[in-house]
């Protein structure tokens, strides 16, 4: 067990900071959908971890985000968290990346919120870490737009990134627009949307704020000056 533990951290301090927090998100997600197996924790689960617009909970656009009941969801998401936030983990920073994700799953979550009334059928509690995954992928699309992906059952058929983003992009919106409840359509573009708006005008916004504290941590660690004595 010892020489188990040891390698896993061996192997997990070899990978970068923003491989870490990536896993590390995964690894949350992870055990957020165990809950979701466990009979007892099913009311406290249905109460923190869906958002519901009706329920007047405002926490739970947050944790809804690492939320998800079927392993395909789950499945799938943390394979796309995975295959392209390290990259852009590394590329932003791990800190600037974790405040990337967690205001992409809020801000698609807020944005299902608020646009759910226009479709009263559609005002169904929602669930699932999709949205921020949108924007991941959109930062992705941002940072290394020639990336060459493919689909795993169409290996064959490369294409860009950016490419792929589009037209993830366009299904969602059609979906939005005629109500199809495949999946949480308006989060889903919202994610990207998101994404797209924060590397086009805020990632300026991080390195303001970096430097602030900096300087902030700066004046603190000062020493007091001297008080000046009057002449007599």
């Amino acid at each position: 067990a010892k020489r188990t533990a040891a390698a896993f951290a061996d192997q997990w301090y070899r990978k970068s900071a923003g491989a870490r927090c990536v896993y590390t998100l995964v690894g949350l997600n992870a055990v957020v959908f165990g809950m979701w197996r466990i009979p007892r924790l099913l009311p406290l689960m249905a109460r923190s971890f869906l958002h519901d617009p009706r329920s007047g909970l405002s926490y739970t656009l947050l944790t809804s985000s690492f939320s998800q009941r079927e392993v395909g969801h789950l499945v799938f998401n943390m394979f796309a968290l995975v295959s392209f936030g390290t990259s852009v983990a590394d590329a932003m920073g791990a800190e600037h990346f974790l405040a990337f994700y967690l205001s992409a799953g809020v801000a698609s979550s807020l944005a299902s919120h608020l646009l759910a009334p226009l479709r009263p059928a559609l005002i169904l509690p929602s669930l699932g870490a999709s949205g921020a995954v949108y924007s991941v992928i959109a930062a992705t699309a941002m940072l290394f737009p020639d990336a060459q992906v493919a689909l795993i059952f169409l290996p064959f058929m490369p294409f860009t990134v950016s490419q792929a983003f589009k037209a993830l992009m366009a299904y969602d919106l059609v979906g939005a627009v005629l109500g199809w409840r495949t999946f949480g359509h308006i989060a889903h573009f919202s994610g990207g949307l998101f994404g797209v708006a924060y590397f086009t005008w805020c990632t300026g916004a991080w390195s303001e704020l970096v430097r602030g504290i900096a300087a902030a941590r700066l004046r603190a660690q000062r020493p007091p000056a001297a008080p000046r004595r009057a002449i007599e």
